[in-house]
């Protein structure tokens, strides 16, 4: 979890005045959320400070792009991985036949980076709050 700094609980409390004045947040919300904000000490706090609101136009441009380049990358070598882990357990049962050791070990080694590859592109897709 990454620390925050000032300029990050600034610009979390910039973001709030903006939304406050779009009509999104009431006073007290304002009041509440940039308290948070600005007692953050992790960039989950200043999260959880901005959560429910959608993103301002133009914002965090660059870090979408660099983001999205990246999740694009890792599932390519994840892709690749797990057709090179495929075709490893594949020549493994031709040459040795099938074992309960062998089959859990190749099942926990792809499940390890599946699992990162997995938690990467849920936090890149944006959450929407329930409206009924």
């Amino acid at each position: 979890m990454a620390r925050a700094g000032d300029a990050e609980r600034e610009r979390a409390a910039e973001r709030l005045r903006e939304h406050f004045v779009g009509g999104r947040l009431t006073v007290d919300e304002l009041e509440e959320r940039v308290a948070l904000a600005l007692r953050a000490r992790s960039t989950w706090d200043l999260r959880r400070a901005l959560r429910g609101l959608p993103e301002l136009a133009g914002q965090n441009v660059v870090q979408v792009l660099v983001r999205g380049a990246a999740l694009v990358v890792v599932t390519g070598a994840w892709i690749v991985f797990s057709f090179v882990l495929l075709f490893a357990l594949a020549l493994t049962l031709l040459i040795q036949g099938a074992s309960v050791a062998a089959l859990l070990a190749f099942l926990v080694v792809w499940l390890v980076p599946t699992l990162f590859v997995s938690r990467m592109w849920h936090r890149s897709v944006p959450r929407r709050p329930f409206r009924a």
